[in-house]
């Protein structure tokens, strides 16, 4: 009867068909994983050298806040101290208020008391956060507080300079932030890929099921690592801004000691020739008590009118940029540019 040899044939087509439909199965279930490998190298590999930016940059807004922190130690407290000498001398008022207000004077003073403390902690190995922060900003005392909670500046080691981080691009994504670019998603960790079942044999629905998850999660990937190229390359925008602004700060100190040095020649110059006038009148009583009520001594460095007016402009123009925020909404300050932008025309470069 024909009917068994019927049955066998459709037996053997099904078996023919179930063999096809797992070797399908197999070859799907073979690309799902591959997808999956080569999003995860992918990812690993831009999130090693998000990492490695990150790092770098942190590493040189610690080495600019301590930069800027020598500059307000050194170079602004010179000038505080120059300035004492004028406290009373209300002939050169009119002049440094051309370049200085009374109220921009004290903020520089309280700034500097600020630096001074911070150097003092660095020497404990404390307040890194603090040193790193003050390399985007120009105080310590104005800043937000980090994601926690806790003052950046009383903050140390990697909690401060993530903290810093995430405060730049508006917050930890837990306190609805974005981090820097998103930056401080991807860093969080990898994600974990899709569950795809390898052990035994798999039905071709569900091959397709892995095989179409696969392809999601290699989609979001690609967004993440795009996400990443962005952060590094906006890292390394600020980098070379914090280069830029250095380096026209330095230029700026080489013409301070130089007008200084000018300044105190000046000021020997103007005292010699008091000197000589005084010699001269003393051997005349008459004209000598005229000029002259006493031994003439050193006139303060901001009554001499040919280099004071020029270290008072130096001086206004670092305040400026020691002051100006580098970073605003995840970006490079517009006005920070034109700061440095200024600058550079007022040193000729």
């Amino acid at each position: 009867m024909p009917i068994p040899f019927i049955i066998g044939g459709i037996a053997l087509a099904a078996a023919g068909t179930g063999i096809k439909k797992g070797l399908d199965a197999k070859e799907k279930q073979d690309k799902a994983k591959k997808i999956v490998k080569r999003a995860k190298k992918r990812f690993n590999k831009t999130k090693e050298l998000l990492e490695r930016e990150q790092e770098n940059l942190n590493e040189r807004l610690t080495e600019y806040g301590k930069f800027k922190i020598d500059v307000f130690n050194v170079v602004i407290r010179d000038f505080l101290f120059l300035m004492k000498e004028c406290a009373n001398n209300t002939s050169s008022e009119a002049e440094i208020r051309k370049y200085l207000t009374k109220d921009e004077i004290v903020e520089l003073e309280e700034i500097t008391k600020e630096t001074l403390e911070i150097s003092s902690s660095i020497a404990q190995g404390i307040a890194s956060g603090a040193v790193t922060a003050f390399g985007v900003y120009g105080t310590v005392g104005a800043l937000a507080s980090a994601s926690t909670g806790t003052a950046i500046a009383s903050l140390s080691g990697a909690a401060a300079t993530n903290a810093t981080l995430a405060w730049l691009g508006g917050g930890a994504l837990s306190a609805g932030g974005l981090g820097m670019a998103g930056g401080t998603a991807v860093l969080g960790g990898l994600v974990a890929g899709p569950a795809i079942a390898i052990a035994g044999f798999m039905m071709d629905s569900k091959a397709e099921e892995n095989l179409t998850e696969a392809r999601e999660f290699e989609s979001e990937v690609d967004i993440q690592v795009e996400t990443m190229k962005k952060s590094i390359s906006e890292f390394k925008i600020v980098q070379e801004a914090v280069d830029e602004s250095q380096y026209v700060i330095e230029k700026f100190i080489e013409r301070y000691q130089l007008v200084k040095e000018n300044l105190l020649l000046e000021q020997e110059e103007t005292y010699q020739s008091l000197i000589n006038k005084y010699k001269k009148a003393k051997k005349n009583k008459t004209l000598f008590l005229k000029i002259f009520s006493k031994k003439p001594v050193k006139p303060p460095l901001c009554q001499l009118k040919n280099n004071f007016p020029m270290l008072l402009q130096i001086i206004s123009s670092l305040k400026e940029i020691l002051q100006s925020q580098i970073i605003e909404d995840d970006n490079i300050n517009k006005k920070f540019i034109q700061i440095i932008e200024k600058a550079k025309i007022e040193i000729g470069d």
